[in-house]
């Protein structure tokens, strides 16, 4: 039994403490941008001035990726890094301790992100970029590296970022904004979170980050339909995972959108690169002005039954608003399998918790 197991049954038998009631829920999104053809867009590090964060929020940039034209910062002034393929945007992480009790231990966090660097956050965190040693140091391991000077991300490169002593209040005084994506996560029942050694607090841990990972599904598109397929990488995968929920959403420059759901599709091991799906596209007759309050719709029923509360399902919506529902194009939309967030995205508490992790997929079809 592992030990993890083993502790939660030795809870169960003699009476879970206060912090094991402590409930955690975290959203977030992984975006990707494909060609027709499906060959991923690289320097996803660069972005838009609408997606640029408030000042107060902390950026980290390791000192061997520091020249201009090395940085793995988001910003509207980098020329983008060839080996980022994935934006990893917006998790937010949220403390629901027991109710009608004071929740007094201090709490450590940490976040990896294998294959990528976590270089956004608030408040402030303890962040760094390493190598994953054991598989480095295994022989078996095809490319291994020894060291990494900030030439290529890949899958042994790991960043992290841990906050240490962080308090649980009622209320704390928030840094100010006008950043509607920055607010829109504060409207949920939830305590809190303080930094004592940063002196910061908000109503939830964010951080965000940059990787060279692959899209969870492939895609192929034609004028017809768009045809999703496993990943050709499933090392991660120990036997098998489900994608459960799958959306094609088309936006027009209008604002009228059109959108299929297609059921779950698994992942196995031994079936990297299999045609998953074949989603028919909409006709310019499917369009409608109601397609966006259904498409929202169906994503937070599915958002809720992964887990998160209700204002956290409307909260990560609203954030996501006008990248969702608003800017024109053809995207689909996937639930993340818990099995590849722990894997990519492995999360630590010091204290006995119980998680939900809700991550959507995102991916722009060009």
């Amino acid at each position: 039994m592992r030990k993890s197991s083993l502790f939660v049954c030795l809870l169960v038998a003699f009476g879970t403490a206060q912090a094991a009631d402590l409930v955690i829920h975290e959203w977030g999104t992984v975006t990707t941008i494909h060609d027709a053809a499906g060959k991923p867009a690289t320097g996803l590090n660069r972005i838009d001035e609408t997606e640029v964060l408030p000042e107060f929020v902390h950026r980290y940039e390791p000192a061997t990726t520091r020249q201009p034209n090395r940085r793995l910062a988001k910003s509207p002034r980098v020329p983008g890094r060839p080996d980022v393929t994935l934006r990893l945007e917006t998790p937010v992480i949220y403390f629901h301790p027991p109710p009608n009790q004071k929740y007094d231990t201090p709490i450590d966090v940490t976040v990896r992100f294998r294959g990528g660097v976590l270089n956004e956050f608030y408040p402030d965190a303890e962040a760094s970029i390493a190598l994953d040693t054991p598989r480095v140091q295994d022989k078996m391991e095809a490319g291994a590296i020894k060291e990494w000077n900030g030439d290529v991300l890949n899958n042994y490169v790991v960043g992290t970022l841990q906050w240490k002593g962080l308090r649980l209040h009622d209320t704390v005084v928030a840094p100010l904004t006008q950043s509607e994506i920055w607010l829109a996560p504060r409207a949920v029942s939830s305590v809190s979170v303080f930094s004592p050694a940063a002196g910061e607090g908000e109503q939830y841990l964010f951080y965000r980050g940059v990787a060279h990972l692959e899209a969870l599904l492939q895609t192929k598109v034609t004028d017809s339909q768009v045809t999703l397929s496993a990943p050709t990488q499933l090392a991660w995968l120990e036997a098998s995972a489900t994608v459960p929920n799958i959306w094609l959403a088309d936006v027009r420059a209008d604002g009228l959108i059109a959108f299929r759901e297609h059921a779950a599709v698994t992942l196995r091991k031994e079936e990297a690169g299999k045609v998953l799906a074949r989603i028919k596209r909409s006709g310019a007759g499917d369009h409608s002005g109601a397609g966006a309050a259904q498409l929202r719709a169906s994503l937070k029923k599915a958002l809720l039954a992964q887990g998160l509360f209700a204002d956290e399902a409307e909260a990560m919506l609203n954030t996501w608003k006008a990248s969702y529902f608003q800017k024109a194009g053809l995207r689909v939309f996937y639930i993340v399998p818990r099995e590849w967030t722990d894997y990519f995205l492995p999360l630590e508490f010091s204290v006995p918790t119980r998680v939900s992790r809700v991550i959507v997929g995102r991916i722009d079809l060009g």
